[in-house]
Order: structure tokens, then C-alpha cells, then sequence
């Protein structure tokens, strides 16, 4: 009597394997070296940068792990996309749209994914503003939009990140992560 061989991906060292590949790839999304000195925020999830923190200044270089941010202007408006045969093909803000415009490097010595949700706006009342990744699709120039991607070491990548804020908000902190599981914090004070 023949005993039936199991196929090779149901072997235990197979299993194995797949484990530890997909640990590698989740740490390489998400891990980051937060070796640099940071700001540690409160238990607040939402929070402005505290009274004694070093915040940074638009044109600033941050470096947060395996990144190097910089912020490099800001803009608003109030729609964004184009109007085409009497239709409005894009988005319209619910209050107005906040555009920053960002320089990032990976300093890492291996490619790293790069996400739009390691920056947020946070304004005086410590409510956290997150990116509007559908907004930014209909930017101008086509591609323009940071959004998700990998970044090869020493490659620095230029972009837009979108925001659909209060139009009665005019100041915010703009709070930048060095990862997704990271706590530590680094402050950009922008006005619009």
C-alpha cells in the first residue's frame, strides 16, 4: 500500500518558512530604526505638540527612523479635480482642503514602504486630521500624491499629502510618525 506525499506547502518546514517570510515583510512595512531623539507623546492619542517640545519649521529636514521629512509649503482650496463637459470629476471638500507639500528620504540602508498615514494635522482643539487619499488621487500633476509606495535607500521622494479640515482652522501641528507602530512624535507648526 503506497502512502500518498504531501504537497511540499503543506510541510511543516514550509509553514515555517511562510511564517518567517511574512514576519520579514510585515517588520519591513511597518518596523522602522527609531534610533534618533524624539518627542514622546502623552497617553492622548490626539495631541498637539506639548508646550516643551521641539517642533520643527516648514523647510525643516526631520529625520524619524528610517525617514528624513520635510515639509515644504502649504496650500488650500476648496475642490480639486476638474470640471469636463459640464461635470465635476474630483472631489469638493467638506470644509476646505489643506495641501502640504513634502520632501521624504529613506536614510535606511534597504528599500522601505512609505505611507501617507505617517502624517497627520492636529489643530488647538487636539483633534487629528488624517490624510484624504481619495482627494489626492485628482491632484495636478498626475501623480503628485504621496500615498503608498516603497522608497529605495537614498532616494528622496517629492509629493502632496490632502487634508479636508475646518475652514475655521487656521493653525496646526503637523505630526509626523517615523512608522506605524512607532509612539514617537516629531511637530511641524504650519499656518493657512
Amino acid at each position: 500500500m503506497a502512502t500518498e506525499k504531501k504537497a511540499w506547502y503543506k510541510r511543516w518546514w514550509a509553514i515555517v518558512l511562510f511564517v518567517i517570510i511574512g514576519f520579514i515583510i510585515l517588520t519591513n512595512l511597518f518596523g522602522g530604526n527609531d534610533s534618533s531623539i524624539t518627542i514622546q507623546p502623552s497617553s492622548n492619542t490626539a495631541e498637539k505638540a506639548p508646550e516643551n517640545a521641539q517642533t520643527y519649521s516648514i523647510d525643516d529636514s526631520i529625520p524619524t527612523g528610517d525617514f528624513t521629512w520635510k515639509i515644504t509649503g502649504v496650500s488650500t482650496t476648496s475642490a480639486i479635480g476638474q470640471e469636463l463637459a459640464g461635470t465635476f470629476f474630483g472631489e469638493k471638500a467638506d470644509g476646505i482642503f489643506v495641501i502640504l507639500d513634502v520632501e521624504v528620504e529613506n536614510t535606511a540602508k534597504t528599500a522601505k514602504y512609505l505611507t501617507d498615514s505617517y502624517i497627520k494635522l492636529v489643530d488647538s482643539q487636539n483633534r487629528e486630521f488624517s490624510p484624504n487619499s481619495v482627494a489626492a488621487v485628482y491632484l495636478k500633476p498626475e501623480g503628485s500624491a504621496l500615498l503608498f509606495g516603497q522608497l529605495n535607500p537614498g532616494i528622496t521622494k517629492k509629493g502632496k499629502i490632502v487634508y479636508d479640515v475646518p475652514e475655521n482652522v487656521k493653525t496646526f501641528d503637523v505630526k509626523i510618525t517615523s512608522s506605524a507602530f512607532s509612539s514617537k512624535m516629531y511637530y511641524v507648526k504650519v499656518e493657512i
